[in-house]
């Protein structure tokens, strides 16, 4: 596989390879402490723990509304298999056992802080189905890591954590915000090193790292329909995480990549090299910054699953097709 072009202070130190037990969440625990989460009650009635209630509703207009990870022709079913690497609060896991049955889901959030609220909110939502939780990170070796983790923008949080380029990016998106007409965004530009400094309040946690092949021998996967990644720098390193004889075991990718020193091109080569169709697209939040999101799908997959292939351009499209294909699959499971 191709490597880094340039070495990171980041990098896990190489250990031994051990197990990682999983936690399975069918025993709700205690919540998190009101003094140091929030509880807010989503649009569709459900009530979660929270880092940040505003950084909460953004991540739920992406994942209930925008289906930003079921776009492109993404598609799931009841019974399919999901690993989700850079879980957060766990809102992808619980939209996944809210909307479909049977899911075996994987989700791994190396932040304490988060891992914390992640679980209780998997336990509420999402303990009825098949998930495992993982506080580990996921990369391309065993070892630990400094994370910095950011508090008051907990999705910003990296194993490659850069206080300059996360400036940028929270920049370009106030920049675009009021490009929209967005007036609370205006009048934040206007004292935005003061709010700068604020949201990148940081603290540092060791967090123990593995690859996805080592997990996928742990708990015996065989194949794995949803690999979705949202990990802040450290996508390139996910995916070396897999070892050759594993890459025909992914079905379908949704994964945000950061273009630095040429990222994007690397993982889209890399998907390539490796049977996959790659769309890539940049949400109009994030014009003008490194953040695009990609959406792969294993060539042939639509003609073995009976969907069709991906290439939809505006969000309502490909949220259309990617409901359409999961309608298809349906109806021929109730024909069978």
């Amino acid at each position: 596989m191709t490597t880094m072009s340039t070495p990171s202070p980041h990098r896990p130190v190489a250990a031994e390879p051990r197990a990682v037990p999983p936690i399975d969440p069918r025993v709700v625990p205690p919540p998190p402490p009101q003094n140091a989460q929030r509880f807010v009650v989503l649009p569709n009635g459900l009530e979660v723990a929270c880092q940040s209630a505003k950084e909460t509703d953004h991540i739920f207009e992406d994942i209930f509304e925008h289906r930003v990870y079921l776009s492109h022709g993404i598609t799931l079913w009841d019974g399919a298999c999901v690993f989700d690497v850079g879980g957060n609060i766990g809102l992808f896991t619980v939209f996944l056992h809210q909307t479909f049955r049977d899911l075996a889901t994987y989700t791994f959030e190396p932040a304490p802080p988060l891992f914390q609220i992640l679980h209780y909110n998997a336990a509420r939502y999402g303990g009825a189905g098949r998930a495992k939780l993982f506080p580990c990170g996921i990369s391309d070796r065993f070892g630990t890591a400094s994370l910095t983790f950011y508090p008051y923008s907990s999705g910003m949080s990296s194993f490659y954590g850069n206080q300059q380029e996360e400036r940028d990016v929270l920049r370009a998106i106030l920049e675009n915000q009021r490009s929209a007409g967005d007036g609370e965004a205006a009048v934040v530009l206007e004292r935005s090193e003061d709010f700068l400094d604020a949201r990148l309040t940081s603290v540092t946690y060791d967090c123990p790292l593995v690859p996805l092949s080592h997990i996928i021998r742990q708990e015996g996967v065989q194949s794995i329909d949803l690999l979705k990644i949202d990990v802040q720098k450290s996508e390139i390193d996910v995916l070396r995480g897999l070892a050759p004889e594993d890459w025909a075991r992914v079905r379908q990718i949704a994964m945000e990549v950061h273009d630095l020193d040429g990222q994007l091109a690397l993982v889209q080569d890399l998907l390539a090299q490796n049977g996959f169709n790659v769309v890539t697209e940049q949400d109009p939040l994030y014009r003008n910054s490194v953040m695009y999101n990609l959406y792969a799908v294993q060539k042939g997959f639509y003609q073995r699953a009976g969907g069709s292939s991906a290439g939809a351009s505006t969000s309502a499209a490909r949220s259309q097709q990617s409901k359409a294909a999961f309608a298809r699959l349906r109806e021929q499971r109730k024909g069978r």
